[in-house]
């Protein structure tokens, strides 16, 4: 049978700025301590400045048995890309991973970031070398050393300290704990968003981030995506991070999808998926899907079909907690992204979704934080324990502020709404 969200022993999301059970508060919507957004950090920042040998080190999938490591340097050779890896308490012997050789890839840059267009050659960027390896049959919860290597043999060092990461709980095992977050950018907020997400991975109390789509917010500005990954590096190359693309990553400054799937690459075929867009782990007692709003997903479509093949394959025993991971909203009380844009996708894929017994949906896009009740259909769940309970995070601390307004009259089935940056820790326990 199912947990419904709320029955287990214990699960909340606690955000940096609440600590707020699934349960809790009815109705509500609180004012906010802080209004607009902040600075974008600008690429003159030292912190942007392009280092030598590796950098931009960040490890993504979230598997308990498997993870990407992912970088980029000037080495232009086509020998493969290598990662040195140990268990720590295997300290004598390193294990030397290879992966294919880097590559790299270029784009026109938008208008806004270079108005010259494609026969202005500055228009037309370059990436760095591009390199991902693939680390597999790691055990879980154990905490690995490792470091990257190029054709050239540089190893990457950080404060003459390794780089180290602690794999995801077995799934089955009787708890799990994510950091939650979406719609981060490049300001001063979401690199205090980051900030506390870093001091969490450091003190133990997460395993694994899920981020709900608009990550760097480059909007075709692509040396932002470099940015990105050296502003928040220290977290990226220490805690394993599971995405789902966003709008900003497929739409804006005609992003279509080329940036991200080539720098945030993620364990689809291990579960039967053919799209980089669409997939799904488990850590712990919960199984985690990780869908595309800006997809097909009706009757037919590769999404629908393999969300329907994934779901009958979940042991509710070994993972009772089922939670979804998309970007934009199925319920919103927000006027500045209403419910219509994401209705399409409620309309195909939420039946599946209730019919399994779904306990959890995180999103993004609304630049706001809202939970709801337990819904299905549009509107509360009757009895309550046959619906789902769906939390937007999007207020990671992009440039583009807050989404503004909300709806006069709060909905029903809306429990708590605010305007508050940060992201948010989830547990998982039976």
């Amino acid at each position: 049978g199912r947990p419904p969200l709320g029955r287990l022993p214990y699960c909340k999301l606690e955000h940096s700025m609440m600590h707020i059970l699934a349960t809790a508060l009815s109705g509500t919507t609180r004012p906010s301590n802080r209004v607009g957004g902040s600075p974008l950090i600008p690429l003159s920042d030292p912190r942007n400045a392009q280092r030598a040998g590796p950098e931009q080190i960040h490890l993504t999938g979230a598997s308990v048995d498997s993870i990407h490591v992912t970088w980029s340097d000037n080495d232009t050779s086509t020998a493969p890309s290598v990662v040195e890896v140990r268990a720590v308490s295997d300290a004598a012997s390193w294990t030397a991973v290879p992966g294919p050789s880097g590559s790299v890839y270029s784009a026109l840059q938008a208008a806004d970031a270079c108005p010259g267009g494609y026969t202005d050659p500055s228009c037309i960027y370059t990436s760095s070398v591009l390199h991902s390896v693939q680390l597999t049959q790691l055990e879980p919860a154990t905490e690995y050393e490792y470091r990257v290597r190029s054709a050239a043999g540089k190893v990457q060092e950080r404060s003459s300290r390794s780089l180290r990461f602690t794999t995801p709980p077995a799934a089955g095992s009787p708890a799990v704990r994510f950091g939650v977050v979406a719609d981060l950018g490049q300001t001063t907020n979401s690199s205090a968003t980051v900030a506390g997400l870093q001091q969490a991975a450091e003190d133990g109390s997460i395993d694994a981030i899920l981020l709900g789509g608009d990550l760097s917010y480059a909007d075709g500005d692509h040396r932002r995506w470099d940015s990105y990954a050296r502003l928040f590096e220290g977290l990226w190359a220490g805690v394993p991070v599971a995405h789902v693309g966003g709008n900003h990553e497929v739409s804006s400054g005609g992003e279509n999808w080329l940036a991200y799937s080539r720098r945030y690459p993620n364990g689809h075929a291990a579960a039967q998926s053919d799209s980089f867009l669409w997939y799904s782990l488990e850590a712990g007692p919960a199984h985690v899907m990780m869908l595309c709003s800006y997809a097909a997903s009706g009757p037919g479509s590769p999404q629908h079909e393999w969300l329907t093949r994934d779901l009958a394959s979940v042991d509710r025993r070994r993972t009772p907690w089922l939670i979804a991971v998309l970007h934009t909203p199925w319920y919103t009380s927000n006027r500045h992204h209403p419910m219509s844009e994401g209705a399409r996708m409620r309309e195909d894929l939420e039946p599946l979704l209730l019919a399994a017994g779904t306990d959890l949906v995180l999103n993004g896009h609304v630049h706001a934080y809202e939970r709801t009740h337990p819904v299905a259909r549009g509107g509360l769940a009757s009895p309550p324990d046959s619906g789902i309970t769906h939390i937007t995070v999007g207020d990671g601390g992009n440039r583009e502020h807050f989404a503004r307004p909300w709806e006069p009259q709060q909905p029903a089935w809306s429990a708590l709404r605010e305007y508050a940056y940060g992201g948010g820790h989830l547990l998982g326990a039976v």
